[in-house]
């Protein structure tokens, strides 16, 4: 991979890292807090969405962590290592618990949406489940290749 690609990617990292933390930190609970201000249905609702809020954040920040250390190990030419799989395990596991806590937060949220005659929650909260499904899979078919490329690096450093 060129050098130009992996200093893109880092900055692009640092940027959605710096854009993670600034949704917790700045964000979050005055957005929220304001809303139940305004709105007397959804008194529950603060609380739980700036937890989801800066777990989601945490998920984020764990996986691009992980993808920062795996751009490291390509930039070095070790990416063909057993060290990298845990990175990707890291990666993969945020992605679960991102997509769990959607479906954990989503699922309730889905029939208040329901009773106020609001299917627009529906579809966001089932394309948000929907697209993290799919980014863990992704990735569990590219740790799948990942594991045929270290083994065949393996092989060709043996015949070599």
């Amino acid at each position: 991979m060129s050098r130009f690609a992996i200093l893109a990617l880092r900055a692009l990292v640092l940027l959605i890292g710096v854009g993670a933390v600034i949704v917790q930190i700045a964000l979050l609970f005055p957005v929220f807090t304001q809303t139940v201000a305004q709105e007397r249905d959804f008194t529950f609702l603060p609380l739980p969405i700036v937890v989801l809020g800066v777990a989601l954040a945490v998920c984020v920040e764990a996986a691009l962590l992980a993808i920062w250390v795996l751009l490291s190990m390509v930039r070095a030419d070790a990416i063909f290592t057993q060290r990298a799989f845990r990175w990707v395990d890291v990666i993969i596991g945020a992605g679960i618990v991102a997509t769990l806590l959607v479906c954990g937060f989503g699922i309730p949220l889905i029939g208040v949406g329901l009773r106020d005659d609001a299917p627009g929650v529906l579809v966001i909260v089932g394309g948000t489940v929907v697209a993290g499904l799919t980014f863990v899979l992704l990735m569990v078919v590219m740790r799948g290749l990942l594991r045929t490329a270290t083994a065949m690096q393996a092989e060709l450093s043996e015949v070599v």
